[in-house]
Formats: structure tokens, sequence, C-alpha cells
């Protein structure tokens, strides 16, 4: 087959690295900023009140999120009609120059007012990039991968993702150390931003020395008048049902991921009284041992299918979660890191899943459009909330636990979309989307 013939030819170790370097310089800069949140918090929202400081820095956290489904649907739209490299050079990009600006910004005492704006205007175009990156890259990766590897290749940057988090949280836990508090809030900030120039002209140099994914190129000699119209208009015509599935799952992984991710460093230090090394070496702990079972969750999804690792993450991040913050909120570094590895475990598993299902509900001509809109606004809707809500319910009621039950309620619904949606492991990406995903020609 063409197709094959076309996959054959391209030096795919070469792939995998221009999909997950570019992929971490994203979210090594978009950690950066939940692993700050706590100095943003004083410089950009001064109050009397520390807890305000650091609910209005995690609100600004979320605002990026706001953005994301924008992101989705320029960024894959111009994926699905130009191609995917070229939208992956651009965001990498984007995001690159957003960070950048917040390494330069005058604080909240220079400037009054203005700095805050200004933060979030660069968080809403870090929002805009990552809008089109992660889904972007699972699709390439997707297209790209052998028969047999796809959930391995896919998830691959997932494993770099969660480490490229473990280097945000080193970098802002060496600062703290090295710097000390006067001088961090002086100028030592600044430094994890302004790392993303260089960076991100590393991940931009990578993508343009590779080729355009073979499924892309098959849809395109295939249909050549395909992607000439809109491929939103598309995807919201013929494929809702898989698009609501789609958000229905990422919901989970997305409350699962930043709780763990960014909230939990933020928890440790504000609520349960931890220092700020001790809080970012828990977090650090957990998210490496994640990054070592994404390949073994990921070879086992491509043996059984992504459902079992859907549905079984899920009931475990439902049974785990209140043992999980009674651990954590025990006060010790060691409950710390037990507490946080019990509800990494399941959700890693969901990540895993859910990063290379995205891409295969969907077909060539609009999948770009459909994972990441789906994605994105589920993170909108859910990740980008995730650690305020989580601050808000605890500070709130009082109560240590309430994010443990946040987490139970969202599983608890993303569990009945799981049960409904269909097994893709085995789908040829070049092919339509599943059946049982499509509306019928009579009802559209």
């Amino acid at each position: 087959m063409a197709t094959q013939n076309i996959n054959q030819a391209r030096p795919k170790p070469r792939i995998v690295l221009a999909a997950c370097f570019g992929h971490a310089v994203e979210w090594f800069e978009f950690g950066v900023y939940g692993y700050l949140a706590t100095v943003l918090g004083k410089l950009f929202f001064p109050s009397t009140d520390p807890s305000t400081s650091v609910l209005s820095a995690l609100a600004v956290f979320g605002v990026a999120f706001l953005a994301r489904p924008l992101g989705a649907v320029i960024f894959g739209s111009l994926g699905d009609r130009f191609g995917r490299r070229a939208v992956l050079s651009t965001t990498i990009l984007l995001m690159g120059g957003a960070t950048a600006g917040i390494g330069l910004l005058p604080t909240y005492e220079s400037i009054g007012f203005f700095a805050p704006l200004l933060l979030i205007a660069f968080r809403l175009l870090q929002g805009l990039s990552a809008g089109g990156e992660t889904s972007g890259a699972a699709a390439f990766l997707a297209e790209s991968a052998p028969e047999g590897r796809r959930g391995l290749w896919t998830s691959s940057i997932q494993a770099v993702g969660i480490v490229a988090f473990v280097c945000a949280a080193s970098l802002v836990a060496f600062l703290t150390s090295v710097l000390g508090e006067e001088q961090l809030f002086a100028w030592g900030w600044r430094i994890p931003f302004l790392l993303s120039l260089p960076l991100a002209g590393v991940g931009l140099y990578l993508r343009f020395k590779v080729e355009e994914t073979p499924a892309f190129q098959a849809a395109i000699a295939k249909e050549e008048d395909s992607h000439a119209g809109v491929p939103v208009k598309e995807l919201l015509g013929h494929h809702k049902k898989a698009l609501l599935f789609l958000i229905c799952i990422v919901m989970v992984e997305a409350v699962a991921s930043y709780v763990a991710k960014t909230y939990a460093s933020t928890y440790l230090i504000s609520t349960i009284g931890l220092s700020p090394s001790s809080a970012l070496l828990s977090t650090s702990v957990t998210l490496l041992l994640a990054a070592a079972l994404v390949p073994c969750f990921a070879i086992l999804s491509d043996r059984i299918g992504r459902k079992p690792l859907l549905f079984g993450g899920t009931v475990g991040l439902m049974v785990a979660a209140i043992p999980a913050f009674l651990l954590i909120g025990s006060g010790s570094l060691a409950g710390a890191i037990a507490g946080q590895i019990m509800a990494i475990v399941p959700g890693t598993a969901i990540s895993v899943a859910v990063v290379v299902a995205q891409a295969e509900l969907f077909p060539t001509r609009v999948r770009y459009s459909g994972a990441a809109l789906g994605y994105n606004v589920s993170y909108a809707l859910f990740g980008g909330t995730a650690p305020y809500v989580a601050a808000f319910l605890v500070a709130a009621s009082g109560l240590k636990l309430m994010p443990a039950f946040y987490l139970i309620v969202i599983a608890a619904i993303g569990l009945i979309a799981m049960c409904r949606i269909p097994e893709t492991y085995k789908k040829d990406l070049v092919e339509a989307a599943p059946e049982s995903m499509r509306i019928p020609a009579h009802a559209r």
C-alpha cells in the first residue's frame, strides 16, 4: 500500500523526537506557572490575606484554559487543511514567545493593575498555543506509528510531558533553595520563563526537520478537495457524538491530572503546611513514577484496548481518592508521596488511554479539529479550573478532603461515557471514524 511505503521510508526516531521535545517544551513552560503560583500571587495580586493571593494566581492559571478551545478551533482547522507539521511549529513558537513575555513583565509594585492585566494577556496566548499542541502532537504520532504500536508512540508525549513538569518543579525548587526567598521574589522567578526562548528554538528546528504524516498525505491524495471546506463545520455536523464522548472522558483525565500535577504542591504548602521544597520533592517523585508507568500502560492498551484502561483507571481513582488525600494531609513527606502515588497511578492509566483515543475517534480529515476541540473544551471547563475549584472548596468548607470528593464526582460522571464509548485500538486511521460514533445521514 502507498501508505505503508510512506511510513517505512520515514526516519521514525526523528518523528518521535520532534513531537516529544516540542511537547515537553510546551508543558515545561505551562507547568512553571503552576509551580510559581504562590510567588506570582504575591507579586501580581498582593493582598493582606495570603489565601486570596494564591487563589488569584490560580484563577489566572485557569484563564489560559479559556483560550484553549479557541486555539483548538484555529489550529485544529489549519492542521486538518494544511497539515500537522506546520501548525505544530506555530504552536511552539507562540508558547515560547508568550512565556518569555511573562518573564519580562513588571510586577504590581511597578505598574499597578496593568501588571495582572498583562499577565492575563500572556496567559491567554499560552492557552491558544496549548489548544493546538497536545491533540496535534497526538494526531501526528498516531498517524505515523507502526502497526500495533500506536498507543506506545502516541503516549510518549504523555511521558515527556510529565518529565517536563518534573523539570519545572525541580528548577523552581533549585532556585528557591539557592537564591532564597528575597532573591527569588526580586528576580529569580523570571529565569524559568525566560528559558522558554532557547528551548522553543530547538523544538521549532526539530519540527521543521520532519515530513507530514502518512495518513494526512494519503487523505490528500485520496480526496484532494476534502480539505477545501471548514473542518469544524463537518465535525459539528457529523461527529457530535464522538465529540461529546471525548469531552466526558477527558474531563476525568483533566481533573485528575491537574490536581496531581499542579494543585498538589499548592495544597501541601498552603493547606497542609509542608515546606515548599518538600512539597515539590513529593510531586517530583510521584510524577517520575507516572512517567515510568506510561510505556507500561501504553503497551497494555495496544494489546487489550483503550476501554479497559479508561474504565479500570477511573474506578481505581474513585477508590483511591479519599485514602490518598488522607495520606497527603498527614503532614509528613512520606505520607504526601504515598498519597500522591495512590492517586497518580490510576490517573496515568486514564491519561495514556485518552491521549491516543482522541485521535482514533475521528477520521483523518477532521482528526486534528475533533481531538483538539473535544480535548480542550474539557480542559477549559474542568482542567484549568481544577486547582482553583479544589482550593475554593477547601477554603469554603474547611474540609481538607474536599478535593477527593470532587475527584470522585467527576470520575463517576466520566464513567458513564466510558461504558458507552466504542473500542478503537484496532482501527485504521486512514479509514473513517467508527460507525457507532457517526450520526446517520437521515438524522443530520
